[in-house]
C-alpha cells in the first residue's frame, strides 16, 4: 500500500513516513475496497455475475484507483454480453494506470477483430428494436429478432430473459424454461431469470394439480390420516403430536422434491460427460465465428445494390397512389436512400428514425429499411473506442471528432458525452463542451462521470 499523497510505501504506523500524512483513515478504506473485491471474485468464481457486480462497484465507491476490481467488472460486463460498459471500464482502468495495465490487452482483442465488434453492436441494436416491437405489442416481429440475436450471441443474457419472457406469453413454457436455464448456467442469481423460473414453475404445478381430478383428491383426503402421523410416528407417551410440526415438514420436503426436480429438468447438462460439454462448447464457438463473417464483396457493391433497391422502390412508389401511410412510409424510405447514396449519414439516419417498419407496403421495402439501418447505425461503437483512444493520446481535435459521430448515432450512454465535454475542455472550447456538460448533469447527476467532471472543471483556473 503506497501514500496517497506523496507514493511512499506505507509501514504499520498511522503516517506516512515520508510526508507525515495521516493514513489511518485511508488504510481502512484501501482495506474495505479490497475486501469488497475478494467478495465480488468469490462470487464470480461461482459464476454469480449479479452478486459480483455491486459488490465490485462498492468497491471502487471506495477507492476508484482499485485497476483490479475496476477490470474484473469489465470482465463481468463482458461475459454478461454488455461490450460497451466493459470497455467503458476498461478505458477508466487504462486513464488511471496507464502502464502495465491488462486493460489494454482486453481493448485489443475486442478491437482486433472489427467484424466481431460490428456484429455485436448489430446485435444491441436489434435487440432495442425488438424491444420497443415487444412493447407496441409486436411479439411476433420481436420474436423472429431475438431467435437470431440468441442464436448468434449465446451470452447476450438481456436477449434470452425477453425471449423466454415471449415465450411465457405464447405458452410454450417448455423453450422459456430451456432458455432460463441457459441464462442461470450463465449468471446463477440473475434476479429477471429466477423470477421467470418461479413463475413456470408455479404454471407447472398448477397444471399438474388440475389434472389429477376431484376423485383423486378425494383419494388423497381419505389416504391423510393413514399416511400421516399414525404410520410414521412409533407409539410413545405423545398421544396427540403435534399436526403443525409434521406439516412443515411436508411442506418441506414437497419443496425438496420440487427443487430437485426443476433442478434436472433445467440443468440436464449436469448429467453429461465432460467431453460431451467440450463438444458443445467447440460447436457454438465455430457457429459464433461463422455469424460473423462479413462478405467483403457485398460491402463493395453496397452502394451500387442500393441504387437499384431505390430505383424499384421509385417504381413501386409510382404504383401507389393517394396519401396513404404506406406511400408516406415508401417516400421516407426513399428520402433516407438518397442521403446515404450522397453519404449524408446523419440525414439518413434522421429520415430512418421516422420511418415505422410496419407500414412499409412490401417485403423489399422492408429488407431495404434493415439493410439502410444496419449500415447508418453500425458505427457507434467503433467511433466511440477511436475517439476514445485519441483522448488518450492527447489528440483532442479527432477525439472530438469521432465522439461528435458516435453521440450522433447513440447517445443514450455517460461515457460519450462525457469525454466529448472533456476534449473540448481540454482545447480550451468552453462554448462547445457546455451543451455536453449540462447533459452529463441533467441525465446522469449521480453518475460517477458527474462528479469527475465536476472536480476537472473546479480545479481549473477561473
Amino acid at each position: 500500500m503506497r501514500c496517497y499523497k506523496c507514493n511512499n510505501v506505507l509501514s504499520d504506523n498511522d503516517y506516512c513516513l515520508k510526508c507525515g500524512a495521516d493514513v489511518s483513515a485511508y488504510k481502512l478504506v484501501v482495506r474495505a475496497s479490497n475486501s469488497y473485491y475478494n467478495m465480488g471474485l468469490a462470487r464470480v468464481k461461482v459464476r454469480d455475475l449479479s452478486g459480483a457486480i455491486p459488490a465490485l462497484r462498492t468497491s471502487l465507491e471506495l477507492n476508484k484507483n482499485n485497476i483490479k476490481a475496476r477490470n474484473l467488472l469489465g470482465l463481468v460486463y463482458y461475459e454478461m454480453g454488455e461490450v460497451a460498459r466493459a470497455i467503458s471500464e476498461w478505458v477508466l482502468s487504462i486513464n488511471y494506470k496507464p502502464e502495465r495495465n491488462i486493460a489494454e490487452s482486453y481493448i485489443h482483442k475486442v478491437k482486433s477483430n472489427p467484424n466481431r465488434l460490428e456484429a455485436i453492436n448489430q446485435a444491441a441494436k436489434k435487440y432495442n428494436l425488438a424491444l420497443e416491437k415487444a412493447k407496441e405489442g409486436g411479439d411476433d416481429v420481436a420474436l423472429i429478432q431475438l431467435k437470431k440475436i440468441v442464436a448468434n450471441h449465446p451470452k447476450f443474457i438481456r436477449a434470452h430473459n425477453l425471449l423466454a419472457l415471449l415465450y411465457m406469453k405464447k405458452g410454450d413454457d417448455e423453450k422459456a424454461l430451456k432458455l432460463v436455464g441457459k441464462v442461470l448456467k450463465i449468471d446463477r442469481s440473475n434476479t429477471v431469470a429466477l423470477k421467470y423460473l418461479d413463475e413456470l414453475t408455479h404454471a407447472s404445478v398448477q397444471a399438474v394439480s388440475a389434472d389429477n381430478g376431484d376423485a383423486d383428491k378425494g383419494r388423497r383426503k381419505s389416504r391423510e390420516p393413514v399416511s400421516g402421523n399414525d404410520v410414521i410416528l412409533p407409539k410413545t407417551s405423545y398421544k396427540e403430536p403435534s399436526s403443525g410440526v409434521f406439516t412443515v415438514v411436508y411442506i418441506l420436503l414437497g419443496i425438496i422434491i420440487g427443487v430437485a426436480l426443476v433442478w434436472f429438468l433445467v440443468v440436464p447438462a449436469k448429467l453429461q460427460s465432460a467431453q460431451h460439454e467440450n463438444n458443445e462448447v467447440i460447436k457454438g464457438y465455430s457457429e459464433q465465428l461463422a455469424g460473423y463473417s462479413i462478405d467483403i464483396t457485398k460491402l463493395e457493391n453496397d452502394k451500387t445494390r442500393l441504387e437499384n433497391q431505390l430505383e424499384a422502390a421509385n417504381t413501386e412508389l409510382a404504383a401507389l397512389k393517394g396519401d396513404s401511410s404506406e406511400a408516406v412510409m415508401y417516400a421516407k424510405l426513399i428520402d433516407a436512400v438518397s442521403a446515404y447514396i450522397d453519404e449524408d449519414f446523419d440525414a439518413a439516419v434522421r429520415a430512418l428514425a421516422q420511418i415505422d417498419v410496419t407500414q412499409l407496403p412490401s417485403d423489399k421495402a422492408k429488407d431495404l429499411y434493415t439493410t439502410m439501418e444496419e449500415n447508418c447505425n453500425g458505427g457507434a461503437a467503433s467511433y466511440y473506442i477511436d475517439g476514445v483512444n485519441a483522448y488518450n493520446k492527447k489528440n483532442y481535435t479527432d477525439a472530438a471528432a469521432y465522439l461528435e459521430k458516435a453521440f450522433r448515432l447513440d447517445g443514450t450512454t455517460v461515457e460519450t458525452p462525457y469525454y466529448l465535454a472533456m476534449s473540448y475542455l481540454e482545447l480550451n472550447d468552453a462554448e462547445k463542451a457546455q451543451p455536453y456538460i449540462d447533459i452529463i448533469h441533467n441525465n446522469f447527476g449521480d453518475s460517477e462521470y458527474a462528479a469527475q467532471l465536476d472536480e476537472y472543471i473546479a480545479a481549473l483556473p477561473q
